[in-house]
């Protein structure tokens, strides 16, 4: 492809030259509306775009259904980094395949997590949210998923179970905070288990699989069972 042409793919923050592909006729994949969702989060973090605006825009995101409509919901913006921070997925699916967000990332007002038969982690204690209620929406089917949550934010959990649930490790976690998390979802033959620090075991393979250089994306790594 020739570089110089103009183009209406949507870059991709994490990789400098992967791109939505330019055909506009092209169906869109996951991957695709993942990175235009990453660049909308990205535009409210630098107040391009307004908290409102993100959520009509991110509506369209996930029902479009070819490239050219993804790119149309981004022509007016153009690509922004964060200063030391990184833009992300509005969701992470594991299925038989550990999945963890960590590190300084950006979220918006809703962020969505599938592990089914797997782990997960979503550390929350280094995001910049972008508006100031958050709902973290997480279902586990006979799976494990753990959501580190900031000490300085209010957490509400209403999750439910079905031979599975969602466990807290302090009965305070409701104590008004500069934030306010609501950790909604389903537990399947699974648990979320809403903690301020990873249990030393899971803390120990996430070690093991930064020390072994698993994981391309710095924000999104797999963990070793």
């Amino acid at each position: 492809m020739d570089s110089s042409q103009p183009s209406d793919a949507v870059p991709d923050e994490s990789r400098a030259g992967k791109a939505i592909p330019a055909d506009p006729a092209l169906r869109a994949t996951d991957a695709d509306r993942d990175r235009t969702a990453s660049l909308l989060q990205a535009a409210v973090a630098d107040g391009r775009v307004s908290v409102g605006e993100l959520e009509e825009r991110l509506e369209s995101v996930y029902n479009a259904k070819s490239t050219g409509e993804l790119a149309a919901l981004v022509k007016d913006l153009q690509p922004a980094r964060l200063a030391g921070a990184t833009p992300t997925s509005a969701k992470d699916v594991g299925v038989l395949n550990d999945f963890t967000r960590e590190g300084r990332w950006v979220v918006g007002d809703t962020y969505r997590s599938t592990a089914v038969i797997s782990t997960g982690v979503i550390d929350l204690r280094e995001v910049r949210f972008t508006s100031p209620e958050t709902t973290i929406r997480v279902n586990s089917v006979i799976g494990t998923v753990y959501v580190v949550v900031p000490e300085n934010a209010e957490v509400h959990v209403a999750g439910s179970g079905i031979l599975g649930g969602f466990h807290q490790d302090r009965e305070n976690l409701d104590a008004p905070g500069t934030h306010r998390i609501k950790i909604v979802g389903t537990a399947v033959i699974g648990s979320v288990y809403v903690v301020h620090d990873l249990p030393a075991a899971v803390q120990r393979r996430l070690m093991k699989r930064k020390q072994r250089g698993l994981g391309k994306d710095p924000a999104r790594k797999q963990i070793g069972r």
